[in-house]
């Protein structure tokens, strides 16, 4: 038996152009599974659904005729039925557990794929807190509709076979079962229709306080400076009322849909009992044919059931498709179309003038500050909003994993995960214990081995909550630093240490990256002294080039912006974060 590897190691390319499109590529890209599911979902029922004839026909040749030979025979069959019922019934659960499992993760690594490559669009075009909710809830929901599609074509196929059945015991009786299915299905599909309709309001609801949570947790430190705490829980208070009153309402509709997939094909039971006891009176049907009646009606319910769910999961699949849809829709900021190849050289913003020359450790110092971000982003190509060029090519003439693969960005806001000290450095587990300490010294952070239990085992928690923000800094450094790219971007590096640590990461930065083209853009003036180019930007042109010690002689404003003289009036939007250890 197959056993699929999960994660998939090629989630394929979905089809975004519309849901049904989607659901459809998803089902031919996992065909072979569903495939199998399928044929043993239908040997399941059928075996069910013939085993009433069989029971029927034992009484009949076997224990009304005394014919001990017969029911041997008969008894035989039963038990042969039961054998393929109990191993279809396994296989088929197997398979649809691999359905579910395969279209879950499938859908989910695509849209983490396309959510990688779309980069800053996803968060520009939708919600976090709806990205957020479809990873969440609308990848498994997806996924249900093909762990009940073998299920739905064998109840299909069930019916059928039982109609047939019944039709040759007694043509009233088999019409009975043939007008009767349909009047059952169209009550249930009645109730499904506005608890589909509640469904989709609960899920636009819990995605809204999914987002409003999220934006919360994002400024919490800014609600709590201007006194808006209040305020934001008592909106979140009304949101998640109004969630849990929608989720009430859901529950009522779902409740009753399955009081009425009771009552309704029981009835149906109770009808074809009644008729098929009065045909036995009658003469027209035998005992046996009687308890074979009694049976097909008892087995109906099961795959009625089981096409009323499926008509739900295919609703609510359709829904999560279409939400899928749009968010895999959205176009990424980046065009991979480039073909060209770029020599080792400086890595420059023509825009603003910056250029980085190749091999050597440049300092970047923006007025205002703000401008330092924007210009991370143009020299790494994070769209195709850019001039930048490497070696003389414009990056957006490269192919986008070269791109990657040559030129590193490290904000001043990198997350850290759950999950042991090594993996924040060493997510992909590439270096030995060796390279990964080395890579801890040159950022300073060797301390944070001495400050939880376990070395580079310990485990952090999510968003690196345990440690200080500068730990998290020197940790996120040591991430970027193991790589050891060709080029390296790094904004505000050290913003969240104290000064003497400041001084020790600057110096030994240098050293690391001896030979490999550096910029950082930093105003520190325990870095700048290492770099062996300081560009001055101000209002995003470099107005004044060269070593830091000659712009602080030749600089007047340069000078005032660094050391921040008291003689002399620096720009508010100058100002930095204070150079002090933050803690969590």
């Amino acid at each position: 038996m197959h056993v699929r590897h999960l994660p998939l190691i090629d989630p394929g390319v979905p089809d975004a152009r519309s849901p049904v499109r989607l659901l459809l590529r998803t089902a031919a890209q996992q065909w072979g599974a569903l495939l199998v599911g399928t044929l043993f979902g239908v040997v399941w029922l059928l075996s069910q659904a013939v085993l009433p004839a069989a029971i029927g026909r034992a009484l009949d040749e076997g224990v009304l005729t005394g014919d001990d030979r017969a029911l041997l025979r008969w008894a035989g069959v039963v038990l042969a039925l039961a054998v393929v019922t109990t191993v279809s019934a396994v296989v088929r659960h197997r398979y649809g557990v691999t359905n579910w499992l395969t279209a879950c993760f499938r859908t989910l690594q695509q849209v983490g794929r396309h959510t990688a490559r779309s980069g800053t669009a996803v968060s520009h075009e939708l919600p976090q807190g709806e990205v957020l909710a479809s990873i969440a809830s609308d990848g498994p929901r997806l996924a249900d509709a093909y762990d009940v599609t073998q299920r739905a074509v064998a109840s299909l196929a069930a019916v059928v076979v039982v109609a047939v059945l019944v039709l040759q015991t007694s043509v009233p009786l088999g019409l009975l079962v043939l007008v009767g299915i349909p009047v059952v299905l169209v009550v249930l599909l009645l109730v499904l229709r506005p608890l589909q309709a509640r469904q989709r309001l609960h899920r636009t609801l819990s995605g809204e306080l999914t987002s409003l949570g999220t934006d919360t947790v994002r400024g919490l430190r800014i609600l709590r400076g201007v006194g808006g705490e209040q305020m934001f829980l008592d909106r979140y208070h009304r949101q998640s009322q109004r969630v849990r009153a929608a989720g009430v309402r859901v529950a009522t509709w779902e409740a009753s849909l399955e009081a009425l997939q009771i009552l309704v094909p029981g009835l149906l039971v109770a009808a074809l009992v009644w008729a098929g006891a009065r045909a036995t009176v009658r003469g027209e049907v035998t005992p046996g044919e009687l308890v074979a009646l009694y049976g097909y009606a008892a087995f109906l319910t099961s795959p009625l059931r089981m096409l009323v769910e499926a008509a739900d999961k295919y609703a609510r699949a359709l829904v999560a498709a279409r939400r899928l849809t749009t968010l895999l829709g959205v176009a990424p900021l980046l065009a991979d179309t480039g073909m060209a190849t770029a020599p080792a050289g400086a890595l420059a913003d023509p825009v603003s003038g910056v250029s980085a020359p190749a091999g050597r450790f440049t300092a970047v110092v923006s007025d205002p500050p703000e401008f330092a971000a924007e210009l991370g982003r143009r020299l790494t190509r994070f769209d195709d909003d850019t001039e930048a060029t490497l070696g003389g090519v414009p990056l957006r003439e490269l192919p986008v994993a070269a791109v990657r693969s040559r030129v590193l960005l490290a904000e001043d806001d990198a997350q850290l995960f759950s999950g042991t000290l090594r993996e924040q450095v060493d997510p992909e587990h590439a270096h030995p214990d060796a390279d990964v300490l080395r890579a801890l010294q040159v950022a300073d952070g060797t301390d944070v081995l001495d400050a939880v239990d376990g070395g580079l085992a310990a485990a952090v928690t999510e968003r690196g909550r345990s440690l200080s923000g500068g730990q998290r800094q020197r940790l996120a450094l040591a991430r970027v630093l193991l790589r050891e790219p060709e080029n390296l971007v790094l904004v505000e590096p050290t913003s969240a240490v104290d000064a003497h640590t400041e001084g020790r990461i600057a110096a030994r930065l240098r050293a690391a990256r001896a030979g490999r083209t550096t910029v950082v853009a930093t105003a520190s003036p325990l870095v700048l002294p290492h770099a062996d180019l300081v560009q001055w930007v101000r209002d995003g042109h470099v107005v004044a080039a060269g070593r830091h010690d000659e712009l602080l002689a030749t600089r007047p404003d340069y000078r005032r912006f660094v050391t921040r003289d008291a003689g002399a009036p620096v720009p508010a939007q100058a100002a930095r974060r204070p150079r002090t250890e933050e803690h969590a």
